[in-house]
């Protein structure tokens, strides 16, 4: 099945209770903790995590963008996100990674790849991946388009990696593009504008999830 996880970094900051109530008819939320080191940005913190993941009902998907990935092991498990992935650029050893969080009881355990990184990486890792993000923007730069090669990368991960490996795309994904994501090889986009800039956005995260499920059919999945 699609999935679509709508990040929250897109939604009003300023009325983040009202954003909360619209992700309660959601499937997914899709949150980004930036550290201002590994990107400029900075985004949510440990205590946002919590306060999100207590305030709804809806999974918690949580993408680290940050230097030093095993020093949030803890309280992301402690907190009971439903999925975690950090970036292999900041794992000297991605595989401690992905152990520390299956002993800490986290559900989905995954990496990401920024747009430079070879796919082939992932191959070592492919008995302990649930899903792979590939970012499909430069990481740092909000409202960048959408880089066609991703597609060549997804293609490719999904030859090599088993097909319970869910393949994500982050950044710049949109209904014009949507297709072409999803034939090639994708399980789930996250997508951010899409969902909260719409005048309604249940309404449009329901439109948005049933095209990539009509495009999942077309490819044979």
């Amino acid at each position: 099945m699609f999935e679509l996880s709508p990040s929250l970094s897109a939604g009003s900051q300023i009325n983040l209770g009202g954003v909360l109530a619209v992700t309660r008819q959601l499937a997914h939320i899709h949150l980004d903790v930036d550290d201002g080191n590994f990107v400029h940005e900075i985004t949510f913190g440990m205590d946002t995590v919590r306060t999100v993941v207590e305030h709804t009902p809806v999974p918690v998907d949580v993408h680290l963008e940050v230097l030093n990935p095993l020093d949030y092991v803890r309280p992301l498990c402690e907190i009971g996100v439903a999925a975690a992935c950090a970036h292999v650029e900041a794992l000297p050893y991605p595989s401690e990674w992905l152990t520390a969080l299956k002993a800490g009881g986290c559900p989905k355990r995954g990496l990401a790849l920024n747009l430079s990184t070879p796919v082939d990486v992932l191959g070592y890792y492919a008995d302990q991946l649930d899903y792979v993000v590939f970012v499909s923007v430069e990481a740092d730069g909000e409202g960048l388009p959408f880089r066609p090669l991703t597609l060549d990368k997804v293609r490719r991960a999904r030859q090599m990696l088993p097909p319970q490996v869910q393949l994500w795309v982050d950044g710049g994904v949109s209904e014009t593009n949507l297709r072409d994501v999803v034939m090639a090889g994708a399980d789930a986009v996250v997508m951010g504008r899409a969902v909260f800039g719409a005048p309604d956005p249940v309404k449009a995260y329901q439109h948005l999830v049933s095209l990539g499920e009509t495009y999942r059919r077309e490819r044979g999945a």
